[in-house]
């Protein structure tokens, strides 16, 4: 009999030390739980907004605050890539297009809303380089 409970007991140890570390935090990194709050938290920065522009994708925040913003586009891509913003009554484009590794700025006075992000290339808004935008 002592050969089944001392697994059992070994187990039932184990699973009681490892409910506890969870509890407290143990084995987590340094500052994981930071990291979680600011990957998961809004960004409601106002001012002015990274957009990096690759094949096929736009990178840059779903969720900023209303006012004046400025839009500082990179194409981090090969391919020519624009950026427009639509929505709110608001129609704007960055002119000219932006070939690979360029940069160009545009400023738009965003009111609280939801806008359609998109690259208005032929085609690349299809491929998936588009985004909905909400503004706070």
């Amino acid at each position: 009999m002592k050969n089944v409970m001392l697994p059992a007991t070994g187990i039932a140890s184990l699973g009681l030390m490892l409910a506890c570390s969870s509890a407290f935090g143990q084995g987590e990194s340094p500052g994981s739980a930071d990291m979680k709050t600011a990957a998961t938290a809004p960004n409601y920065a106002k001012g002015s907004v990274e957009v990096k522009l690759t094949e096929y994708k736009i990178d840059m925040p779903a969720l900023i605050g209303a006012g004046a913003t400025t839009f500082n586009v990179t194409n981090m891509g090969s391919k020519t890539h624009g950026f427009e913003i639509e929505g709110s009554g608001i129609e704007k484009a960055l002119k000219p297009r932006l070939k690979d590794g360029e940069k160009g700025s545009l400023q738009v006075d965003l009111k609280p809303g939801t806008y359609k992000v998109y690259c208005p290339v032929i085609g690349h808004k299809w491929h998936g380089m588009s985004i909905d935008l909400t503004v706070k």
